[in-house]
């Protein structure tokens, strides 16, 4: 029987990269959520970048889909800035106004990951994939990530596997097992 065994894994801040720029909603709203969206893939952490997302919340008449997003990618761009109860924010009013937000989801559970805490990750993480996360990979990634956090190494050498086979050209997860070294017992 195979046994597995952890050698030494850190790099949990990698997720804060992954989340924006993958967990970043498109909007069709108005031109500030559009430069809300674009502050959030790239991980823009200015004031001025807070700012054009609060003016599109405030100022644009956004359909309910579009709100929201715009709630996800404002709490990208505060967790770019390390500003992680003001995300934590606005994941939550995303998630109030469309509960089924995979990116709402995911992205609260990018912020406890960050915070070493996996096991408040996970729930928020799953509620993501079941919700439809567009890109699987990064979310059955970050669920081994919590696993591990939890201890739970199995589970979490799964999930980083199939985070590989679902998309074999990210190098993350196969960084990540690369951590791992399997033992006969």
């Amino acid at each position: 029987m195979k046994a597995f065994v952890l050698s030494t894994v850190a790099a949990v801040a990698a997720i804060l990269p992954l989340s924006a720029a993958n967990g970043a909603v498109l909007t069709i709203g108005g031109p500030l959520a559009s430069l809300c969206y674009r502050a959030a893939l790239a991980h823009d952490a200015r004031a001025s970048a807070t700012e054009v997302c609060t003016r599109a919340i405030n100022e644009e008449s956004l359909a309910a889909p579009d709100r929201a997003a715009t709630f996800v990618n404002r709490g990208i761009v505060y967790m770019s800035g390390g500003h992680f109860a003001d995300a934590d924010d606005d994941f939550d009013t995303a998630l109030e106004i469309s509960g089924n937000l995979p990116d709402g989801w995911l992205n609260k559970g990018f912020l406890r990951l960050r915070a070493g805490n996996g096991r408040d990750a996970l729930p928020f993480i799953q509620k993501g994939i079941d919700a439809g996360a567009g890109r699987q990979a990064l979310a059955i990634f970050a669920r081994g990530v919590a696993y591990e956090q939890m201890g739970d190494y199995r589970a979490a050498y799964a999930d980083l596997r199939r985070a590989q086979a679902l998309e074999p050209g990210w190098s993350m997860p196969r960084e990540y097992l690369a951590t791992y070294r399997l033992a006969q017992r």
